[in-house]
């Protein structure tokens, strides 16, 4: 019998604005972000900048999350991210701000980057357009167009890359373009091994799918830093798949969420566990293993996947581009279009029609 992921005609019935490509073509999205932004003039930011904050929600704000790990054992300032209409009370003139909207229409980023203005820090946006971009334009801000007509969360590479350009040119971070030149030349290696062409049994994104399928996922990082990466598929789980999911990071799940695998059978049977790392070392080595032994003996299924690279960015796309094409994978298995988001949409229009 042939496996439903291999019924290629068939399975793309369901997916008519191609999610598939635009997950297939992140390493030439990645390097169409890196090219413009690395063209963006530079306008109105300050040269006192001691801290960075990333506005942004749902797919836009996870570039942020990507430059605080990348960055945590390089940045001599602290990096946050704010989901959120409102701002924290620090920012002030020595604020570098990056308000990520990849529509430009994101009510709580366009918010927060008004305030952010008024409070004179240093603005730069990353949009498509919309009245972030016009916003923009009309405060002469630095602003980072990025091409639109994508769901955000398939312009990973789009919402991501330009801060660590822009921060490269101000000569706050160490020079990045060899870092994305890797990550691009390992995910355009490893999608030949994702794509949709490769058979399942040789294809281990059509494997993690057919192992979620049925099941509610939980996705642990092993090193705190990572859980962008466990937070990436957790959401790529719900948009793409349509099925509820879960994250969490060692060591601080073993001070709580360890004790929930103590559950009844009826509660662990519909679990799988992903595992995402990068190396397996003394205390975390001894972690994960106990792990796997009580989890394991409880009949759940388990995966463990390796991060792989030379720096932080490459390493941050190898633990995360697997889960891309999987979740993918997931919404054929469960005839869902990986690219609708209807209680989305229908909770906007409510709250639009609230509002007007």
């Amino acid at each position: 019998m042939v496996e439903k992921l291999d019924q290629i005609e068939e399975v793309k019935k369901l997916d008519p604005k191609d999610m598939y490509s635009a997950v297939y073509n992140l390493p030439e999205q990645i390097e169409k972000a890196a090219e413009v932004a690395y063209k963006a003039e530079i306008k109105n930011i300050s040269d006192k900048i001691d801290k960075v904050l990333v506005l942004g929600m749902g797919g836009s704000a996870i570039g942020g999350d990507v430059l605080q790990s990348v960055l945590f054992k390089e940045a001599k300032f602290p990096v946050f991210v704010n989901r959120d209409y409102d701002l924290p009370n620090w920012v002030d003139e020595r604020t570098l701000v990056f308000a990520v909207s990849y529509s430009g229409h994101t009510v709580e980023t366009v918010n927060s980057a008004k305030l952010s203005y008024s409070r004179g820090a240093s603005v730069v946006a990353v949009t498509s357009g919309g009245v972030l971009k016009e916003f923009a334009k009309e405060k002469n801000l630095t602003l980072v167009e990025i091409p639109g007509g994508m769901a955000p969360r398939a312009a990973i590479g789009y919402v991501t890359i330009p801060s660590f350009a822009i921060l490269e040119r101000l000569g706050l971070i160490s020079p990045k373009r060899k870092d994305i030149e890797e990550t691009v030349s390992y995910l355009k290696k490893k999608r030949e091994e994702f794509k949709i062409e490769v058979p399942t049994e040789q294809n281990v994104a059509k494997k993690v799918a057919k192992m979620m399928f049925k099941h509610i996922p939980v996705i642990y990082a092993v090193e705190e830093k990572w859980k962008v990466a466990a937070y990436r598929w957790k959401c790529q789980i719900n948009e793409n798949s349509k099925y509820p999911a879960f994250y969490h990071f060692f060591p601080e799940l073993n001070h709580n969420e360890i004790m929930a695998w103590e559950a009844v059978d009826d509660v662990i049977k519909p679990l799988t566990l992903i595992f995402l790392y990068t190396s397996l070392e003394g205390e975390m080595k001894i972690r994960v293993e106990f792990m796997q032994e009580k989890i394991s003996a409880r009949g759940v299924p388990i995966f463990l996947w390796q991060a792989e690279g030379n720096n932080p960015l490459t390493q941050f796309f190898s633990l995360t581009y697997l889960g891309d094409f999987a979740t993918v994978y997931l919404a054929y298995l469960a005839d869902k279009d990986p690219f609708s988001i209807g209680y989305i949409n229908e909770l906007k229009l409510r709250i639009g029609q609230a509002l007007s």
